[in-house]
């Protein structure tokens, strides 16, 4: 079955998740983890891709961007891509692929979703047990939000800025939503618009949508299409 185009609109965000090869472990020491992230920094000023937030696990990479061109994420991807492979295959004195096939990508409904994925991303390493705490994982892009530390290149979204009217109070309220676990349904929903690539978005928005694009934006239902009465 031919893979499906993937949904990108410029001015949308995109969550992007991308695996190492078999599940393997991408990431054994922090040095790695400090050349992927200023990759990514360099990757995205060149390809006009606006970086919200970030998290590096072990064995996979989640993004969430907003892109200015059809192109940019995959022209990120591609760049960071090549470059860490061969600093990985030297290190690890081995040859061969490091990731496990193309990046993961799902259009973002900003207004009804932004801030739910960006809150999946920064919890993603207390759900997956490597710490207790979010700030405990410099690796993220949580710190950031919280306001414990400044990442210049993060670009803070709209839907970010409209939590509260001051940073302080952003930070504070940002603190306290990562505080409240993702129910096992919203987790579920994030997971799966990524697997599958489909719009994570409300009906208007996936309306509107359709009028930019051809490629499904839903699954088909089930069985054979009724006959019309």
């Amino acid at each position: 079955m031919a893979r499906l185009q993937r949904v990108v609109l410029p001015g949308y965000p995109l969550h992007i998740m991308v695996r190492g090869h078999n599940s393997q472990d991408i990431f054994t020491t922090d040095e790695e983890k400090k050349s992927y992230l200023e990759w990514l920094k360099d990757a995205a000023r060149e390809y006009e891709l606006a970086v919200h937030a970030f998290g590096l696990m072990p064995n996979h990479v989640h993004i969430l961007a907003t892109p200015k061109t059809v192109l940019s994420a995959s022209k990120v991807m591609q760049s960071i891509g090549r470059r860490y492979a061969q600093l990985f295959n030297q290190t690890h004195a081995s040859s061969g692929t490091v990731w496990e096939g193309r990046f993961k990508s799902c259009l973002i409904d900003p207004e009804a979703y932004f801030l739910l994925v960006q809150k999946y991303i920064e919890q993603n390493p207390v759900r997956a047990g490597l710490v207790q705490k979010p700030e405990e994982w410099t690796w993220s892009s949580y710190r950031h939000h919280a306001g414990s530390e400044t990442i210049p290149w993060i670009a803070d979204h709209p839907s970010y800025w409209a939590i509260a009217n001051t940073p302080f109070e952003r930070q504070m309220a940002w603190q306290r939503s990562v505080l409240e676990p993702l129910s096992p349904n919203e987790i579920e929903k994030v997971s799966k618009h990524l697997s599958y690539g489909w719009p994570m978005a409300g009906d208007v928005f996936l309306k509107q949508l359709a009028l930019k694009t051809s490629r499904p934006l839903q699954p088909r239902l089930a069985g054979r299409p009724k006959k019309p009465l």
